[in-house]
């Protein structure tokens, strides 16, 4: 799954498009209160989400990948959407 484009809304919280048409917004409020992603607390910093067609980014330290974002859209566990991506050539 690739991101095709990601867009900041309000302070905390991101719009996140794919590839095959899934998109929805998430609110990373919980996220910027933990650890190096307390720099995004800067509404500045915030709104300079950018995708690197794998992740969602704001510098080369702070990233998020597209598994994670993609699964919490479409309300599955990680393990089963790599499951149906990276299925292994035996399968």
């Amino acid at each position: 799954m690739k991101i095709t484009d990601v867009k900041a809304i309000g302070e905390s919280k991101i719009e996140v498009f794919f590839e095959d048409d899934v998109c929805g917004i998430i609110d990373l409020g919980y996220l910027i209160q933990k650890g190096i992603f307390r720099e995004l607390s800067d509404p500045f910093l915030f709104a300079k989400v950018y995708t690197t067609g794998e992740a969602i980014a704001w510098s080369d330290e702070l990233e998020i990948d597209a598994l994670n974002i993609y699964a919490k859209i479409v309300n599955k566990d990680p393990i089963e959407i790599a499951d149906k991506y990276f299925a292994h050539a035996t399968d």
